[in-house]
C-alpha cells in the first residue's frame, strides 16, 4: 500500500514556506505563472500545467506559526523534474519575501525514513561531498570515483568515521 501511495504522488511537489493566502483565489494559475517567471518558458514544456494546487487541508495556523505547505500536482512528470532541478540551482526562491523550499511529495512514512538522514546530509553538505537520496530512503554518496549506498544513517555515519570525517547521528557525535 505504501508503494502504491507514493507512486500515485509521483507528479506531486510540496512547497514549504509559501505565505498564507499569497496564492490568491486560484493557486494553480498563480504557481504556473510563478514557475514560468522563475525558470523561464524555455525550461518548461509548452504544455506546462498544474492539475491541482492546494494547502495541506487543516485549519490556517495562528499568527506567528509556520505556514501550511502547498501541494501541487504537475501534469507532466518531465516538468516536475525540471522544477526540482531548477529549484536546486536557485537557492533564493521566494514569494512575498519568504524563502520557498520545494520537495517531492512522499508519504509520511517515507518522509520520516528520509528525515533520519538529515544530520548526515548536513554534514556531507558542509564537507562538499556529493550525495543524493534514492527512493524510498537510501543515501547515495559519491566520494572520489567511488559511489556508496546506505540504508541507515548509522551505517553511513560508521563509514564516514572510517573515511576520517566526524559524522553526527542523532546529535551524539561531534
Amino acid at each position: 500500500m505504501e508503494d502504491l501511495e507514493n507512486r500515485s504522488q509521483h507528479n506531486n511537489l510540496r512547497l514549504v514556506g509559501v505565505p498564507e493566502k499569497a496564492e490568491g483565489p486560484d493557486a494553480s494559475v498563480f504557481f504556473e505563472t510563478w514557475f514560468t517567471d522563475k525558470f523561464g518558458t524555455n525550461s518548461l514544456s509548452s504544455i506546462f500545467a498544474i492539475e491541482r494546487a492546494h494547502r495541506v487541508p487543516f485549519r490556517p495556523p495562528p499568527p506567528g506559526a509556520p505556514q501550511r505547505p502547498v501541494l501541487l500536482r504537475i501534469l507532466h512528470f518531465r516538468d516536475r523534474n525540471v522544477i526540482m532541478c531548477k529549484a536546486r540551482d536557485h537557492p533564493d526562491l521566494s514569494i512575498a519575501g519568504s524563502k520557498i523550499s520545494i520537495f517531492p511529495d512522499f508519504s509520511a512514512t517515507v518522509q520520516r525514513r528520509r528525515a533520519r538522514f538529515l544530520d548526515i546530509k548536513r554534514h556531507l553538505w558542509s564537507k562538499n561531498v556529493q550525495y543524493s537520496m534514492l527512493y524510498p530512503a537510501k543515501l547515495w554518496i559519491v566520494l572520489g570515483e567511488k559511489t556508496h549506498f546506505f540504508d541507515t544513517p548509522e551505517n553511513a555515519a560508521s563509514w564516514l568515521d572510517q573515511q576520517y570525517f566526524r559524522s553526527p547521528v542523532d546529535g551524539d557525535r561531534g
